[in-house]
């Protein structure tokens, strides 16, 4: 066997077509083996992969595909599509097998690669024993673990009636309500999307509603990342010319209430990247989505598997009859870190055995991350420094938190604006500073509150749509206090509370907070409130910018506490004595 090795896949119909031609041959295919695929990964993740192609011929044909890469240091060796493809293998035909994997294993020998990760292996590929095999010889130590169980649905095994061979859907009753609400505001049809030119103004609010979706769930969608939509894009482009897209939408005709990002593919209709419109819910419109998938798929002969791809979600199970496993596996040329992954497998395994062993173990890795994180970036003495603060301020702490109310408010600066936070605004924003750790879990504790009515969030945005700040209001009487770990008392019944503020990391220091609550106050002015906000006396940056916006200090409210003791007493400045028959505090 000649074995050609490539630094990445180059753009050429003869070898698409001879690829294509091998994924068809083998087993059971798969879209993710085929030279699109590879080709929009490439396209979409050059940056954090390095293609490694392998291609193994016999003669002038082509008898093995390889698609792997390595990351941005060089050190890994894994397939190419493992963030993207729920299934990856070394594609050849079966007699080609052992001689095409055995050769790839001696040239990456050679290239000096020690490790490799092979996620997503399915457990029933001939693959499996080949690699076994083959990484002895080649001085590597071989470990496979479960990675997922893939559930599917078997349209050979579906039931149905027995006159006129119709199917038979679990929760048919369910599916039919909820289809039938949902046409009460209008027809609800079932469409597909295969060409590019219908499916590039789809992607953009399919994605939106993706990432709403996940944060409704307390989570950040992978299509947050631009690399990710871009990716979809490129894919979307690419299997549209070879006929296998099929995005699919339940709609209105003003609405949307589910999608699905999917492909057929040699006889399997995959359910890829679902979500749904998170205001529509109650109808449980994916559920009716898949329903309607595995329905029409079961009335083309076609159609062999709807496969539901990566994932135990619960739905799942509803239309599932059989699963795939897939396989995570490892290969390293250094026996002891081939035994550290087996004891760092087992240990994990034996830790989510108990949910709330696990919970304190994650818990402190948190902790334990939080520091190294400050060590890293601060420097060991900062980082102790802070460890020490923290120790004294359970032990013993005196916290002083002014209360401020506002006077004049600020004008509206040109070019921005505020904007009343909901969660597709929400999920822009997450677009927007996905990379931003602290403010995306800002945004997910954000999006928690949608549901409370008696909260309203608001955004400053910019003429560009970009999202400059957060805040929230809410009633002040009864508003908790973490800083005091008390609920305080309104000075009269019209007051609201400014709260959580929060300004992006890359925005800081340009004044969006104080030009922020300005606006927010003025609103409540103009709704017949009186608006007003807090801050601990030891921010001096949130002090500044608050009497900027015209806020006034009011009172102050200081905690003592001694370990699990604590006392609260009011201060009232001399300026506003006048003010102090009004105002007080639970303690």
């Amino acid at each position: 066997m000649r074995l050609v090795l490539l630094r990445e896949i180059p753009e050429d119909l003869n070898l698409r077509q001879r690829w294509n031609a091998l994924v068809m041959a083998v087993d059971q295919p798969q879209a993710f083996y085929t030279y699109e695929w590879s080709l929009a990964v490439q396209r979409a993740y050059h940056e954090t992969l390095a293609a490694l192609l392998f291609l193994g011929y016999e003669g002038e044909s082509l008898c093995g595909v390889a698609a792997l890469a390595t990351d941005s240091q060089g050190s890994q060796v894994s397939f190419l599509c493992a963030t993207t493809g729920d299934y990856c293998d070394f594609v050849s035909a079966p007699e080609s097998k052992a001689a095409f994997v055995s050769a790839v294993l001696t040239e990456l020998r050679t290239q000096g690669f020690v490790r490799f990760t092979l996620t997503n292996l399915p457990a029933d590929s001939t693959t499996l024993e080949v690699l076994e095999k083959s990484s002895k010889q080649h001085g590597y130590h071989f470990f496979a673990r479960t990675a997922y169980e893939c559930a599917q649905v078997c349209l050979s095994r579906l039931e149905r009636q027995p006159a006129g061979k119709k199917l038979i859907l679990p929760r048919a009753r369910k599916l039919r309500r909820s289809l039938n609400a949902m046409e009460r505001e209008a027809p609800v049809r079932f469409e597909h999307v295969r060409s590019w030119n219908a499916a590039e103004s789809v992607i953009p609010k399919f994605a939106q509603a993706h990432v709403a979706r996940f944060l409704a769930t307390g989570r950040i969608s992978n299509l947050a990342r631009r690399d990710r939509r871009f990716f979809l894009q490129e894919l979307a482009k690419l299997l549209s010319e070879s006929g296998w897209l099929t995005i699919t939408q339940l709609q209105s005709e003003s609405n949307v209430y589910a999608w699905n990002y999917g492909f057929q593919f040699a006889g399997n209709w995959f359910w890829y990247q679902p979500t749904f419109d998170s205001s529509r819910e109650k109808l449980s419109p994916g559920l009716c989505l898949l329903a309607k998938i595995v329905e029409e798929a079961a009335q083309d002969p076609a159609m062999k598997i709807v496969d539901l791809g990566l994932g135990a979600e619960e739905y799942k199970d509803i239309f599932a009859n059989q699963t795939r496993k897939t396989l995570y596996v490892t290969l390293h040329a250094s026996l002891t870190q081939h035994a550290r992954e087996i004891t760092r497998y087992y240990a994990a395994s034996v830790v989510k055995a108990s949910p709330q062993v696990e919970r304190v173990i994650r818990a402190a890795q948190t902790k334990g991350e939080n520091v190294i994180g400050r060590a890293s970036g601060d420097g060991m003495w900062p980082a102790l420094g802070w460890l020490t603060r923290r120790f004294r301020d359970f032990l013993w702490s005196s916290t002083e938190v002014f209360f401020f109310e506002s006077g004049t408010a600020l004008p509206q600066a040109n070019g921005t604006k505020l904007e009343r936070l909901d969660l597709n605004r929400l999920a822009t924003a997450v677009q927007q500073y996905v990379g931003d750790t602290s403010t995306c879990a800002y945004l997910i504790r954000s999006a928690s509150r949608l549901k409370d009515d008696a909260v309203q969030g608001f955004g400053l945005i910019d003429g560009e749509g970009n999202w400059l700040h957060f805040a929230w209001v809410t009633g002040f009487d009864g508003f908790f206090l973490s800083e005091l770990k008390e609920k305080v008392e309104a000075p009269s019944g019209d007051c609201v509370m400014l709260f959580d503020c929060w300004t992006p990391v890359a925005v800081r220091g340009r004044g969006y907070y104080g030009q922020t609550v300005g606006l927010i106050a003025k609103l409540m002015m103009d709704q017949g409130k009186r608006p007003w906000i807090f801050s601990a006396d030891t921010n001096n940056a949130s002090v500044r910018g608050l009497e900027r916006a015209g806020f006034q200090r009011r009172y102050s409210l200081v905690r003592q506490h001694l370990l699990w003791w604590q006392r609260i007493k009011r201060k009232v400045p001399k300026t506003y004595d006048s003010l102090s028959a009004e105002i007080s505090a639970r303690a």
